[in-house]
């Protein structure tokens, strides 16, 4: 007859191989896991976007511009640490579907990075990037567009993604807007229009083509979309448009539109149900 102490050991030595047991299912598990995610990473590496890659050297880029840019704004931006706002812009797309990007993903650097646009100073445009920039370059904190502030100045002309199961940049291809249209740049841009539209105040100027191939106010741009909508009738007391023509100096065969044109008329009836003033000038 067994005594206690032989039902104690054989009791022990039971619990020991359900616990070994339980140990090596959970290696397994943890193997397989792990196994799963390389195979996941490697079928993700070999997927083509059509778009380009990670702009080379983006992060030392984007470090490099914002130094630059609260150096010489200052007091204007406030305190900033440019490598939290570089760790901020990483973490808002990596580990993430790059097609499923949203505002949301992008809130904590948007938050960090904010600060007060002075009023009567915001200055949009549509299909007139090349005159806007050069003009908002040659008279220097007049008048401000969207990549004259922080988060513009930045992203300005730079392209980035990275992959669902890794912190890593993907420099081979990134998806385009016709291949998804929530893709980490995209998404980016309508957050910061939509910041900067929210933040203005006073008299808003905007830039737009007379020579246009579609319309001056195109139905389902930024611009449209994002921008006017969200333009507060509290702060902002006037859209101000000036129309200009052939403004990139390539259009001299285009169809020619002026302020009463039926786009414009129609932009202007939309604001004003809102009750912001619209003013119009052709060929400012």
């Amino acid at each position: 007859m067994p005594s206690e102490s032989d039902n104690a050991f054989k009791c022990g030595q039971k619990h020991r191989v359900i616990a070994v047991s339980i140990t090596v299912l959970i290696l397994i598990g943890a193997v397989l896991t792990a196994l799963m995610i390389v195979l996941k990473q490697q079928q993700e590496n070999r997927e083509v976007w059509k778009g380009n890659g990670t702009t080379e050297h983006l992060r030392d880029i984007f470090l490099g511009r914002c130094r630059e840019y609260t150096e010489l704004m200052g007091p204007v931006v406030g305190d900033k640490d440019c490598r939290k706002i570089v760790y901020l812009f990483e973490a808002s797309f990596a580990y993430k579907n790059q097609c499923d990007i949203t505002t949301a993903d992008y809130q904590k650097l948007m938050d960090y990075t904010h600060y007060s646009i002075p009023c009567n100073k915001s200055l949009f445009w549509s299909q007139t990037s090349e005159l806007v920039h050069s003009y908002t370059k040659a008279i220097k904190k007049i008048l401000f567009t969207l990549e004259d502030t922080l988060l513009g100045y930045l992203a300005n002309e730079l392209n980035w993604c990275g992959y669902l199961y890794s912190s890593e940049m993907n420099y081979h291809s990134c998806p385009t807007r016709g291949e998804c249209e929530n893709n980490p740049v995209s998404t980016f841009w309508k957050m910061a229009s939509k910041q900067f539209a929210m933040q203005s105040c006073g008299v808003v100027h905007v830039i737009l083509n007379g020579s246009s191939p579609t319309e001056p106010v195109p139905k389902h741009g930024i611009f449209s979309s994002v921008e006017v909508p969200n333009l507060n009738p509290v702060n902002v007391s006037e859209v101000r448009v000036w129309l200009m023509q052939n403004p990139n100096g390539n259009q001299s065969g285009a169809l020619t539109y002026t302020c009463i044109h039926q786009n414009l008329t129609d932009f202007k009836k939309d604001l004003e149900t809102r009750n912001i003033s619209y003013s119009c000038d052709d060929n400012y």
